[in-house]
């Protein structure tokens, strides 16, 4: 089985970063890697800095999802990509606007796999596609 690794992931983030940045609300990226050769990804995410996210989205409930006692202490808000390479999918993450999970069949083409991500990042943000 093709692993989904470093190239992959070059490839995703290079999907998804734009939609990010776009969103405009600080999101800084990480990857894990199961393995010290960045031969598997385990996930990737998208922190953003939680005063600007909520200023630039405020029907995303966010505030509201943490209420205000613990809203002070919030740190970020988390968009995740976790992958399960054993069944060439991907569960997505959002914090805010109280949506689901959602899994995505994977193709281990990060081109491919990167552009159907992004697409569903910038439908949630409300930002461009990439795909347009």
């Amino acid at each position: 089985m093709h692993m989904m690794g470093k190239r992959w992931a070059d490839s995703v983030t290079h999907a998804c970063d734009p939609v990010f940045e776009g969103a405009d609300v600080g999101f800084v990226r990480q990857v894990q890697y199961a393995d010290d050769q960045q031969n598997e990804v385990v996930h990737l995410l998208w922190e953003a800095d939680p005063r600007r996210f909520a200023e630039r989205y405020p029907e995303s409930g966010i505030v509201d999802t943490y209420g205000e006692g613990q809203w002070e202490t919030v740190h970020c808000i988390d968009y995740w990509i976790n992958l399960d390479q054993a069944n060439r999918r991907c569960r997505l993450s959002f914090e805010g606007w109280d949506l689901p999970e959602l899994w995505l069949d994977l193709h281990a083409n990060g081109e491919r796999d990167g552009a159907a991500i992004a697409a569903t990042f910038a439908r949630v943000l409300g930002v461009p596609s990439p795909r347009t």
